[in-house]
């Protein structure tokens, strides 16, 4: 590890990059407690120590990706957003029903489920599903104007939404189809951890096992033109014929006056003249 990060030190200093130590976070995933004949590693002469958890791409994870942490963070700024929105409403006045849904499926939800193909196992909890249902209890009772000891299956039922560890379950089953359908599915160790949800997706109903209609985008950089820039000598020097070339010849003029600013397009081959002011 520690040759890797010279690496990366050698690299920026040649690119006049720098990199800020504070920021990098060190994380070892690993059940034992102690770790024989590790040493902590220096990256651009800070010492580098282990952490328990580290933030990457909103995604918190910790060493034994038990994603403990990460369910509690997001289900506290699910109620943080939630409470912030219960501002705009109460039983008896402010926002009606179905803007109070729209806010929790286009703004709250979204929140929970992000990135849900990868913290999935950590759904699998009774306490992770404890901390969901009073989420989604939270909104239902804002939604119905119910009292406090309605049960909230009933009103799950009643309003049409389902439990949020079902639409978690539903999410990642389509990100990892979507990713299968890509071809950027690994089957590395098919039957365990994340590779046995598309296994038993695609157990459960052989339509599955269909690709979907989507192409893969496919991005061509390289220029489909050239541009040449004369100076004036050249034109001068020259005997006034344009070099030959094969294709479209497309000439371009800009000048400024005291009247204003003027630009020309000219093809010869095509025999198109465009001026504009």
């Amino acid at each position: 590890m520690q040759w890797a990060l010279l690496i990366v030190d050698i690299w920026c200093s040649e690119v006049g990059l720098s990199v800020n130590p504070d920021k990098t976070g060190l994380i070892a995933f690993t059940r034992k407690r102690k770790l024989q004949g590790f040493f902590e590693p220096r990256f651009f002469g800070v010492k580098l120590s282990l952490s328990g958890s580290v933030k990457y791409l909103g995604i918190i994870l910790d060493s034994r990706l038990t994603w403990r942490e990460h369910v509690e963070v997001k289900v506290r700024k699910a109620h943080n957003l939630l409470w912030a929105c219960r501002r705009a409403f109460r039983a008896e006045w402010g926002l009606g029903c179905k803007m109070v849904h729209w806010l929790y499926v286009a703004i709250v939800r979204p929140t929970l489920t992000f990135a849900s193909l990868v913290w999935c196992p950590g759904c699998k909890t009774a306490s992770t599903k404890k901390k969901l249902s009073k989420v989604q209890r939270l909104v239902c009772l804002g939604i119905m104007g119910a009292i406090h000891m309605t049960p909230t299956g009933a009103m799950e039922a009643l309003i049409g939404l389902p439990p949020l560890e079902l639409v978690i379950q539903g999410e990642v089953r389509s990100a990892a189809h979507h990713l299968w359908s890509l071809g950027c599915w690994s089957y590395l160790h098919p039957q365990r951890g994340h590779k046995c949800i598309l296994i038993q997706l695609q157990k459960c109903d052989p339509i599955f096992n269909m690709r979907v209609d989507f192409m893969k985008p496919v991005f061509n950089l390289e220029p489909k033109y050239r541009v040449t820039m004369l100076t004036r000598e050249e034109w001068t020097r020259s005997s006034g014929t344009p070099p030959m070339v094969k294709g479209l010849v497309w000439y371009t003029d800009g000048s400024r006056t005291a009247e204003g600013t003027r630009v020309g397009v000219y093809g010869q081959s095509a025999n198109r003249r465009l001026t504009s002011l």
